[in-house]
């Protein structure tokens, strides 16, 4: 009897060479020493070419990277000064995450990013999925300006494809840091930093990259939905950010580049339909004087700002004001139906040394 399972299991492995993925549920009631079966009990795993492509654990996902349709089922929790890294991923590799995967709080400092992902053509249904950052552990009013270490959370890096439905929950400081994606489109991505204190970074920061979408998403927490910080030889071109809320946030609508980026651009920039509510620092700020200790006042035209389009942002603010533009060199602005209330206008701010960004009406 045991030699007849024992082959029959072995069949199953042989399809799952050649066929690719099979699921394989062996009953332990079976009691077959070589298989090392416990009573009453069931495991399942499912096979690829022999490899595991289902994470229960943080230890079995580098695993699943040779596998095309990989599966990471929370709950799970990976370990202080850990990262999960999906660099590297096969052409076409669909990824589906369930369940809470918990990050303990390490040292890790913003230099760190707790996830890594890059490939081509990759889709990844978050749908059901839940990646918690600590970040309450982390946050001491200082976000990425000081105080304690905190890494930030999801780089997407040299990334085309779909990322959809992917709940994030208490980024230690960055949610979604993204440089070198083409093609890449992430909807209905829920960013909640809530807590007693909402100190969090941007909800988005796109450093480099072209042709990157940002949709029907809700970042609750932070510094706002940015393009940059542009450093030296960073070029954004192309980002479409649509139908997006945020709230309770120092920012809503963010372009920041540092004054010497020399080789930076951020161009072809479009943000539509965003709500905003409870914004306390600006809703709309595009600034070429940027450093990570604040705003020097002093704008270069180092990285030029070209071809911006905002349409339709709305919303409230709780204080701080509605619109600051400092730049150097930028041109090109549209906006069209911007109506925030609250707070005030400070288009003093306004600095073009070449020519006018191009038409601005706030109320």
């Amino acid at each position: 009897m045991q030699l007849r399972i024992a082959a029959i299991f072995a069949a199953f492995l042989a399809t799952a060479a050649v066929a690719g993925n099979v699921e394989v549920c062996i009953p332990k009631t079976l009691q077959i020493p070589m298989l090392r079966c416990m009573t009453y009990l069931f495991f399942c795993v499912v096979f690829q070419n022999n490899v595991s492509c289902i994470a229960t654990s943080y230890n079995q996902i580098p695993v699943t990277k040779n596998c095309t349709e990989i599966t990471i089922r929370g709950p799970f929790t990976v370990p202080a000064n850990s990262k999960i890294d999906l660099t590297g991923l096969i052409t076409g590799t669909k990824i589906v995450i369930t369940g809470e995967i918990t990050f303990t709080k390490g040292t890790l400092d913003k230099t760190n990013d707790l996830v890594t992902i890059g490939g081509s053509d990759i889709t990844i249904d978050g749908s059901k999925g839940i990646f918690y950052g600590s970040g309450p552990d982390y946050w001491d009013g200082k976000g990425s300006n000081g105080g304690i270490n905190k890494p930030k959370f999801i780089r997407l890096k040299n990334l085309s494809g779909t990322i959809e439905g992917l709940t994030v929950k208490g980024s230690p400081i960055h949610t979604f840091a993204i440089s070198g994606c083409t093609g890449l489109t992430l909807s209905g991505i829920t960013i909640d930093n809530r807590a007693k204190v909402y100190n969090n970074d941007d909800c988005l920061a796109v450093n480099s990259g072209s042709n990157i979408y940002f949709k029907n998403n809700l970042c609750v927490g932070g510094h706002g939905i940015s393009v940059g910080s542009i450093k030296p030889d960073q070029i954004v071109d192309g980002v479409y950010v649509n139908n997006c809320t945020v709230s309770n946030s120092a920012n809503g609508v963010r372009i920041k580049a540092y004054a010497d980026a020399t080789g930076g651009a951020a161009r072809n920039i479009h943000y539509s339909d965003i709500a905003l509510s409870g914004i306390y620092n600006f809703s709309i700020i595009i600034q070429q004087d940027y450093t990570n200790e604040g705003a020097t006042g002093i704008p270069g035209g180092a990285a030029p700002i070209s071809n911006v389009y905002l349409k339709n942002i709305h919303g409230t603010m709780s204080c701080g004001e509605r619109v600051y533009i400092n730049c150097a060199k930028c041109t090109n602005f549209n906006f069209q139906n911007i109506a925030i209330t609250g707070a005030v206008v400070r288009l003093s701010s306004l600095r073009v040394v070449e020519s006018p960004p191009g038409p601005l009406a706030v109320p």
